[in-house]
């Protein structure tokens, strides 16, 4: 009998590392023709003892030549990501030698993403015995009803090796259960009925408080609140429930975003665009209209680009279109939402790590319905599913936070020009530093170069002050942080009424805790690196794996009292500063100072006020803050990324120091930064100090050339982790070997492998290899190739392809 159901068979992949081809798995399902998944649909399916949430890949009636499991579930009977997405991410498998399930689970936001979990139960045997005849893990799992897996056998290490035996006696039984999505936010409001007469006199007096609080507040009001006004218990209300007094009605609530007072204060009157903004809008227009090559905005800081953006947008919005807008730093993110919102109002969405789950699903959701047509986020705000997609900005395109980390390794750059590739909009970048690769492609021609050269309202660039550190302490015998011209600029700053900003790049109160009189530093156990100090706490913390150790009293090594800090952090400089200012309103903010809701904005909120005098912070700091009555940066340690062995390092030290002293003299106040090094010879000190990037680019561009890196040669990362250091390395030989035999490969040369700069982190020993090639495409192809070779059980291999950090 045709009951209309065929068998059709699913390629799924997975976000995990499964050790099969490619990470993907072939899987049946039995179902009318219109019911299979699309590709980009979430499905449940088994792999060896477990329940997994995969993606798929692809749908066909070919049978394999091996026996398929049944697909368990699928999630998404209607596809979460839109066609061109669905091409995005595979595009993205393919370049940065990810799985396509890694790939697809990147796009999706913490809100909408679902995991399996392992769950044990208390089996028959166990609900039947007695409590004193059950094994202590049975017991415990009894009277808990049920527990995840994993925190039972942490608490019962013995359930691993019992575990079978029990469950062929009955006392287990151990599933998986699917953790739901965040959803949306359902709330169930209480009204008086328009149509029903009120009988006061037939209440007690419980029940009439509560009707008195709904009509004196006169807005349908949910439960818990009802309660809290009348000041009762749920039971009265649930009483005219029943009565028929009072009717509940379900109500979708959208949970809101960046309400707080920083975001509510005055929208200032819309600027008369200068010559040059003029003249880089009709450029973006030209390339929209045209052949829509990448537009690369290079322009000194404070030149106005953010406006130049804000019309763009409204242009965009105005024919139809909607826009991403990324940005690098979650400390930008205040800032920048603010001004778009101040423009667009409601119509701006918000993407970005610091939102809850519920409040991501929210702003997914708004997006995708075309309610919010401009998203301004960080990275992953790629991905935002925004209709009609008419144009993506990245603002500060030279940040390296626009490098993701874990897999998939992508740069939301390229990510963003293939999106807009497949969409048809208009990619715009910006920066007074961008990327040596951008500018390089801007330079062949692959992007079409636009350069703002002069500050807004003709304000000039800051004075800019060296302190060679070498002579303040051999000449003026200074041991202090803070040189002779930096205290005094400092008071003078104060004296008028202005405000500071001083950056450091290391968190923390000291950078390591050594004893003098062994010289054991106290390092971490786990990991080949110091630990460092914080005062507040008074404990030593692993900035990698994030161990804590309390503050020793004593080496742990000689025994010896002689404990010393060294090297300065962020806290360090705020004790310093109170030290030196006692009356000045002194601030930090860091990742520890900004880690509670709300608490980056208060601090904003708080400098923009002028209730604070003096901002100290890391990176936080360095860019895209406007506040103009910053007349003051200084810079403690220009030279401190220099000491990092990274290829990139000249021009991460260069960017930097360009744009912290950027934050100076964004008003009608002249503004001045004094800079601290102890190298103030090379040459990216030097030309920041004259925000010189052609200089810049042309000097660096001779070392990378020479030395064979990025721009000028593909270059990619490989890292081999393991418990074991003996089998890292043997992963990373065989993989050389196999790679330098590969015939895509020829042409290019391996350096490697070797012990990485950080040669053990969290317990696991790392080697690495840099493979080059003049052929990006050849390069991966040959990586693809060779990967077999190199499986080693126990051993993790991380391919980073364009690395931007190579520790």
């Amino acid at each position: 009998m045709n009951t209309g159901i065929v068998r059709r068979y699913i390629e799924v992949s997975f976000p995990v590392a499964i050790p099969f081809e490619g990470g993907v798995l072939t899987y049946h399902l039995d179902a009318s023709p219109d019911a299979f998944p699309a590709v980009g649909c979430r499905v449940v399916a088994p792999v060896q003892a477990q329940r997994i949430i995969g993606y798929t890949i692809r749908v066909t009636d070919i049978k394999p030549d091996f026996r398929t499991l049944p697909v368990t579930e699928i999630l998404d009977p209607i596809p979460l990501l839109s066609d061109a997405l669905v091409s995005l991410a595979l595009w993205m498998a393919e370049t940065c030698l990810c799985t396509p399930g890694e790939a697809f689970h990147a796009m999706l936001p913490a809100g909408v993403k679902q995991k399996m979990t392992r769950i044990a139960r208390p089996g028959p045997a166990a609900l039947a015995g007695s409590m004193e005849s059950l094994p202590a893990p049975i017991a415990w799992l009894r009277g808990k009803g049920e527990a995840a897996y994993k925190s039972w056998l942490a608490r019962f290490p013995q359930v691993s090796a019992r575990l079978a035996a029990w469950s062929a006696e009955g006392l287990v039984v151990v599933g998986f259960e699917k953790q739901e999505a965040a959803g949306p936010r359902v709330v169930r409001l209480v009204s008086i009925p328009q149509d029903r007469a009120i009988e006061l006199e037939s209440l007690t007096p419980k029940e009439r408080q509560v009707v008195e609080a709904l009509l004196r507040i006169n807005t349908p009001l949910s439960i818990p609140r009802l309660c809290r006004e009348a000041d009762v218990s749920n039971a009265p209300v649930q009483q005219l429930v029943k009565k028929g007094m009072l009717t509940i009605r379900e109500e979708r609530f959208w949970r809101e975003v960046a309400r707080d007072a920083y975001y509510r204060t005055a929208t200032p009157p819309l600027p008369e665009l200068t010559t040059e903004q003029t003249a880089v809008l009709s450029e973006i227009r030209a390339a929209a209209a045209g052949d829509r090559r990448p537009v690369l905005v290079r322009g000194v800081t404070c030149s106005g680009k953010t406006e130049v953006y804000l019309r763009w947008v409204a242009e965009r919005l105005e024919s139809g279109r909607g826009v991403i807008v990324l940005v690098p730093e979650i400390s930008l993110t205040p800032q920048m939402v603010k001004r778009f919102r101040d423009r667009f109002g409601e119509r701006v969405a918000i993407l970005h790590s610091r939102l809850s789950d519920g409040e991501r699903f929210d702003q997914w959701e708004l997006i995708r319905s075309g309610a919010a047509p401009v998203v301004v986020g960080a990275r992953s705000a790629v991905f935002a599913p925004v209709p009609n997609l008419g144009s993506i900005i990245i603002d500060e395109e030279g940040e390296p936070s626009f490098k993701q980390g874990e897999s998939p390794r992508y740069h939301a750059r390229e990510a963003a020009a293939k999106r807009c590739e497949l969409e048809h909009a208009q990619l715009v970048m910006g920066s007074a530093t961008p990327t040596m690769d951008a500018f390089q492609r801007a330079r062949d021609g692959r992007y079409r170069l636009v350069e703002m050269t002069q500050r807004v309202t003709d304000r000039t660039p800051p004075q800019v002050d060296l302190v060679d550190m070498r002579q303040e302490l051999v000449a003026k015998k200074n041991r202090s942080m803070f040189s002779e011209t930096l205290a005094n600029a400092l008071r003078s700053t104060l004296g008028a009424g202005k405000q500071a900003i001083l950056y450091l790049n290391r968190r923390g109160y000291s950078s390591f805790v050594l004893c003098r009189a062994c010289g054991k530093v106290i390092e971490c156990s786990r990991c080949q690196v110091s630990l460092v100090y914080h005062e507040g706490s008074r404990i030593l913390r692993c900035h990698y794996c994030g161990e804590a150790k309390p503050l020793p009293t004593v080496c742990p090594s000689c025994g010896s009292e002689a404990i010393r800090y060294f090297g300065a952090g962020t806290q360090r400089v705020e004790s310093e500063a109170r030290r030196y200012f006692p009356g000045a309103r002194i601030a930090r903010m860091d990742s520890d100072t900004t880690g509670t809701r709300g608490s980056l904005e208060q601090i904003l909120d708080r400098f923009g006020r002028h209730e604070i005098d003096i901002l100290i912070g890391t990176q936080m700091v360095a860019k895209g803050l406007d506040f103009p009555d910053v007349t003051l940066v200084g810079i403690l340690a220009a030279d401190s990324l220099l000491r990092i062995p990274d290829f990139r390092s000249s021009e991460r030290n260069f960017s930097l120091l360009a744009q912290v002293s950027g934050r100076a003299g964004r008003g009608d106040a002249a503004g001045r930064v004094v800079l601290q090094t102890y190298f103030p010879d090379h040459h990216s000190i030097r030309y920041a100090l004259t925000e010189d990037y052609h200089g810049f680019f042309a000097e660096e561009a001779e070392h990378r050339r020479a030395a064979g890196f990025p721009p000028f040669l593909a270059l990619a990362s490989l890292l081999f982790t393991s418990e074991q250091a003996e089998k890292a390395k043997d992963a990373a030989q065989k993989l050389a070997k196999a790679l330098s035999g590969t015939p895509s490969f020829q042409g290019g040369n391996i350096l490697g492998p070797a012990p990485a700069p950080i040669e053990r982190i969290n317990n696991q020993f790392r080697f690495q290899l840099l493979a080059r090639n003049p052929d990006r495409a050849a390069l991966t192809t040959a990586l693809r190739a060779s990967m077999k070779a190199a499986a080693v059980s126990g051993v993790k291999i991380s391919v980073d392809i364009d690395p931007y950090f190579a520790l």
